[in-house]
């Protein structure tokens, strides 16, 4: 009885202050009409735009039928989403309009007979209505009051890699529906997305939220929760190396043995045995070996001794703003869900030396006179030292390398480019990620209704990477820095340890000052030489 009393007298005062038509045209303005992808579609003249790109003065009076018939139910007759729906209500408004004499009747029956077309703005419709909707949505999100004459937003999106990312998605998913004909099987079409990011600046400079914005405003870049799979297995070995720095619990450095055999972990929902994806055990193989061919048990067995907390840390720190389970599942093989941008910036900061920055799709908002609104200010954090990054990149590398990106190698990058293939269980998802020391490229493929891809993500997703990074990676970008702090040795690779002159193979490896091996070969014997060089300092 309070409220409608209140109610009433605000009606009351409402009607002496303003008139009728001031009212109404109030109401006009402000009533909310629906969405346009992650904006909230406000007033007649804004739906107008949304919906039929025109003026209100430019509108036939079947479109205005149609806006008015939102009303009822902006979403439940959307017509971009329900057009028959929609069209039966903008006929029931015309129906009306004929009976309260502001139709006449040839007017009524051309209009009612007439179709239903939706044409959005050109402005939703340009070649980055997914980059569009992410950039109104954080000027919301910033709480940026629209100014009756407008803003002007100045954004991130470089237009040509914007293009170039848009065309190498939708060309590497038509050219795996011509070679794979299961993936074709559906009316629902095989999905994917791109976001690529400067990580210095957490600048988004393209994004594609999905095949055909017309057909599907949602943004599988942003919106999309999937399981990253084994693009998670990375930040296991970095919570390890970054232990070993700092002399914790669980430590490893990228020579340690890691065992790959059978094992079995209790778990929530019983004995849990985890396997390697070509079904086999490899024994004990260092912690490169494991990431560069994503081995289940390693990854798995080094979560175990760590521990899942430091894990999840350290991925909340890099940018991964999703809920991570606990379990060794979630942690050690991704079964979490993750959004592609968030993944993406937590690579990002890897290339970074480890420094996370928020990603954002705009740089400030002006008047019309050119004043600053609101400036994006970068978010910045120290989410790991630049050693531990440094040694994480290099493991990467050889994942392009020798690893199970190696199909990467024919673009002639090495020592420049490093990055992590994903595939969930069940090739529900395909994933990669990669990375030169000034962009990071993020891909993912999928179907919506997360049925089985059966590819992986060295199959699915590399290719589009790969497209895209001939377009828009130089020949001679950078190389990455090894930053103080860091130090070679030449290993046993069988062993771990240092390699002495009577080793069948050494390679050089990288560690964070302090945590390289101090012990020589045990298998193959030898090291009083090596000891006499390091002592006296000669060759």
């Amino acid at each position: 009885m309070g409220r409608k009393f209140k109610e009433a007298l605000a009606a009351l005062v409402l009607e002496v202050k303003y008139t009728k038509q001031n009212i109404l045209e109030s109401y006009l303005n402000e009533i909310y009409l629906g969405q346009a992808g992650f904006v909230s579609i406000y007033g007649v003249s804004e739906a107008a735009h949304r919906y039929f790109g025109k003026t209100l003065q430019e509108l036939t009076v079947q479109e205005i039928a149609m806006i008015a018939g939102l009303i009822k139910g902006p979403n439940s007759y959307a017509p971009t989403k329900h057009p028959e729906l929609a069209k039966q209500r903008r006929d029931v408004v015309l129906r009306r309009l004929r009976e309260t004499g502001l139709l006449t009747e040839e007017a009524w029956n051309r209009a009612v007979h007439g179709p239903m077309r939706v044409t959005p703005s050109e402005d939703v419709l340009t070649d980055a209505p997914y980059f569009v909707d992410a950039v109104l949505r954080q000027v919301e999100e910033a709480g940026v009051v629209p100014l009756p004459e407008g803003l002007r937003i100045d954004s991130t999106l470089d237009p040509m890699i914007q293009q170039a990312a848009t065309e190498s998605l939708e060309k590497g998913l038509a050219k795996l529906e011509a070679t794979h004909p299961h993936l074709n099987g559906s009316l629902e079409p095989m999905q994917g997305a791109v976001v690529v990011l400067d990580p210095k600046t957490g600048s988004v400079l393209a994004l594609v939220g999905g095949r055909d914005y017309r057909r599907s405003q949602f943004n599988r870049a942003v919106q999309a929760q999937r399981q990253p799979g084994s693009l998670f297995k990375p930040f296991v070995y970095l919570a390890a190396l970054e232990a070993a720095r700092e002399g914790l619990a669980g430590q490893l450095t990228a020579a340690s043995l890691l065992a790959d055999e059978p094992v079995t972990f209790e778990s929530e929902n019983g004995p849990w045995s985890p396997q390697n994806y070509d079904k086999q055990f490899h024994g004990p193989v260092t912690l490169r070996s494991a990431l560069e061919q994503s081995l289940n048990v390693p990854a798995v067995q080094a979560a175990k001794t760590l521990g899942t907390k430091p894990i999840v840390q350290q991925l909340h720190r890099l940018g991964v703003t999703s809920a991570i389970g606990t379990d060794l599942s979630s942690v050690a093989l991704g079964s979490s869900s993750v959004s592609l941008m968030e993944i993406t910036a937590a690579y990002g900061a890897v290339a970074n030396g480890g420094i996370a920055v928020k990603p954002t799709a705009v740089r400030s908002t002006r008047d019309r006179q050119g004043d600053i609104v609101w400036n994006s200010v970068p978010d910045r954090q120290q989410a790991t030292s630049p050693q531990g990054a440094y040694v994480l990149t290099s493991l990467l590398e050889g994942v392009i390398q020798r690893g199970t990106a190696s199909k990467a190698k024919v673009l002639g990058l090495q020592g420049k480019v490093a990055g992590k293939t994903g595939t969930t269980d069940g090739y529900r998802d395909a994933w990669f990620v990669g990375y030169t020391s000034d962009v990071v490229i993020g891909v993912w493929v999928g179907f919506d209704d997360e049925r089985p891809l059966r590819l992986t993500g060295s199959q699915a997703a590399l290719p589009i990477w790969m497209e895209l990074a001939r377009r828009v990676i130089p020949p001679n970008v950078s190389a990455f820095v090894m930053p103080p702090g860091v130090v070679t040795r030449d290993i046993d690779p069988k062993t771990g340890q240092l390699a002495t002159f009577q080793c069948p193979e050494q390679v050089s490896e990288v560690f964070i000052e302090g945590t390289e091996p101090t012990v020589y070969c045990e298998l193959h014997g030898g090291g009083i030489w090596e000891r006499l060089r390091h002592t006296f300092g000669f060759s």
